[in-house]
Order: C-alpha cells, then structure tokens, then sequence
C-alpha cells in the first residue's frame, strides 16, 4: 500500500459522481472525478463534509507536486505518475478531474478492462488538509468544508468504496469541539462576572440609599423644634 504520512486523509467519491470510463482510443485513457466541489458527503462519522472550489489549486501548483495514480492505493500497482506526464490534474467548476494514460502492464491493462465492465466503478484521493472550517449546529450535526488541500499524494480507481478513512479528520473535529467549549466556558465566565458585578453595583446602591436614609433621620431628629 502507498505509504502513511502523518496527517494523511483519504476520501472516495460515490460511485453515481465518479464518472469513471475508458476511451475507445487506441490508446485508452481513463478519465474521471477524484473529487467534486460543493457537494456534501454522506455521513462520514459524525460529521459530513464538502471540499471548497478551488481546494487544490495550490497543491497542484507546489513545486513539489508529484502525484500518481494508484489503483486501490497500492504503490506496487501504478497507473500514472504526473512528472511522468502520464497522469494529468485539473479543475474546473466541478471538481478535480483526472485523466490517467494507463501502462502496457498486468495492471494496466486489467485496470481499463475492468473499469469497461464496470466491475470498478469508484474513484478516491489520498490528502493533507491546509485549511478546513468545522460549523457545530444547533441540532448537534457537524459540517466541515475542506478549504485547502496541503497535499495530493495519489489518485486512482479503487475496487471498494470502503468507508473513508477520517480518523485524521475526526481528532480535527474533537480539537474543534475542544475549542467551541472554551470559547462557551470563557463566555459563560464573563456573563458570570457580569452577574457578579451587577449585583455588588446593587448592593452598593442599597447602602448607599440606607446611610441617605439613616443621615435623614438623624438630621430631622436635630433639628430644632
């Protein structure tokens, strides 16, 4: 398999998005989606999320960038590599589209005949988030929406839409919630003081018309009949 990065994010487009298929080329190429914008998730566990438009546009600009096409994520069973200019990335209003030149090879070719039968049929990414925003609701459902991706490792065809692997995306969320009750018990601090401090302005107040009172009294009480 693609080796761990820490930090490292993986996300499976469902299978009515991918729009994955094989052109009757001489030469085939695949072609597809690895991601689309704006379109929330299905529940990912515990929170859904949607990735921004615009997203990759600077991990695809990195100088760095060296992404590959893998099927179901393994190294060993390369599609395309985009220094090799076998794997070619772009945007545009929908999402991240991806246009692979598969190798001669076993994989390669096995690859395009089963995407033809359709016997694969999903499409996933491998990914570092730069800048996400989480959004806790009032009914207690979360949102995040993926702003900025830090890094693309790989893209690919993939056998089983498993369920995505979001335990990164999951300690964001729990950092995330940390804060929101930070921010709640800092709030609920200053309201207190503020209770506080009314009710000593109140206090001092009554006192203050209790000396009045009690002055009076005894001013009246010297007076001269």
């Amino acid at each position: 398999m693609a080796k761990e990065i820490e930090n490292m994010e993986r996300r499976i487009l469902s299978v009515e998005d991918v729009e994955l298929r094989v052109s009757d080329d001489e030469n085939p190429k695949i072609t597809g989606y690895a991601a689309k914008f704006g379109k929330w998730s299905l529940d990912l566990g515990g929170f859904r999320e949607k990735i921004k438009s615009g997203a990759f546009d600077e991990a695809l600009k990195r100088d760095d960038a060296d992404v590959r096409a893998l099927k179901n994520h393994d190294s060993n069973l390369i599609l395309g590599r985009t220094t090799s200019g076998t794997l070619r990335l772009n945007t545009n209003s929908v999402g991240l589209q991806v246009e692979i030149d598969p190798p001669d090879t076993n994989t390669g070719r096995d690859t395009v005949e089963e995407i033809r039968r359709k016997d694969i049929t999903g499409m996933s990414f491998a990914f570092t988030t730069a800048e996400d925003d989480w959004k806790y609701l009032e009914d207690g459902n979360v949102e995040r929406t993926i702003i900025k991706v830090g890094e693309l490792f790989d893209v690919g065809p993939v056998t089983y839409p498993a369920y995505p692997d979001t335990s990164v995306a999951a300690r964001s969320m729990d950092a995330y919630k940390e804060e929101v009750e930070q921010e709640k018990k800092e709030i609920e601090t200053v309201v207190e003081k503020t209770d506080e401090e009314i009710k000593e302005e109140r206090n001092r107040n009554r006192e203050i018309e209790r000396k009045y009172r009690l002055a009076g009294r005894i001013i009246n009480r010297n007076k001269p009949a």
